[in-house]
C-alpha cells in the first residue's frame, strides 16, 4: 500500500486560536536573512498557549484532512512548548499527528518552516502569516492561507485563501494537470 501524501499544518492560527482571536502583524518589511530572537517571550512561550481553543472548524477540517492524507504539524512553537502542545492535540483532536517544533530561537519562524518544508517535501501546507506563506508557497505546490486581515494582501498562483480547513479538500483532491 503506498504511504499517503504528506500535508503540514502550521499550529497557532490554523488550529489554535491566537490569543484574544488577535492575530497582529502582517509580516512587511521582513528579511529572510534576519536572526532569531530570544529573550522573555521565548522563556515564557509554553505558557501563552496554555488555555487556546481551536479555530472555527479546525477540528472537523484536520480530521476530514488526515482521514486522506498523512498530517504533520510544522510550528514555530518552542522545543519546550512541546509536551502542552501535545496535551492540547490530545485534548481536542484526540490524536497527536507527527509534531515538529522550532529546536531553538537562532532561526525564525519562517526560516525553521521553510527548513522543514525542504525536508519534509509535503504537497500542502496550512499557514496564516504572510511573510511565511509568501516564503513558504516557493517551496509547496499547494499553500492554503487561513484568511486573516492581516494577511488579505497576499496572493499567488498557489496559493489558495480558505476560511475554514475542509475548503482544501477539493483542491488537494484534483487531479493533477500536466
Amino acid at each position: 500500500m503506498p504511504e499517503r501524501a504528506l500535508v503540514t499544518f502550521d499550529f497557532d492560527g490554523v488550529l489554535c486560536r491566537p490569543a484574544f482571536g488577535i492575530n497582529p502583524g502582517k509580516g512587511v518589511g521582513k528579511s529572510r536573512e534576519a536572526a532569531g530572537k530570544g529573550g522573555l517571550l521565548w522563556a515564557t512561550e509554553r505558557w501563552r498557549y496554555y488555555l487556546r481553543r481551536p479555530m472555527p472548524g479546525a477540528l472537523e477540517g484536520f480530521r476530514a484532512i488526515a482521514a486522506e492524507y498523512r498530517c504533520a504539524i510544522v510550528t514555530a512553537r518552542s522545543a519546550h512548548a512541546e509536551s502542552l502542545t501535545r496535551e492540547w492535540l490530545e485534548r481536542y483532536l484526540g490524536t497527536v499527528p507527527e509534531l515538529h517544533t522550532r529546536p531553538h530561537w537562532r532561526e525564525t519562524s519562517a526560516q525553521y518552516k521553510a527548513r522543514k518544508m525542504r525536508d519534509l517535501q509535503p504537497i500542502a501546507h496550512f499557514e496564516d502569516d504572510p511573510f511565511t506563506a509568501e516564503w513558504l508557497a516557493e517551496l509547496v505546490p499547494h499553500l492554503f492561507l487561513v484568511d486573516w486581515p492581516r494577511n488579505r494582501h497576499l496572493a499567488g498562483a498557489n496559493i489558495h485563501r480558505i476560511n475554514a480547513l475542509a475548503e482544501a479538500l477539493p483542491v488537494l483532491n484534483a487531479p493533477e494537470t500536466p
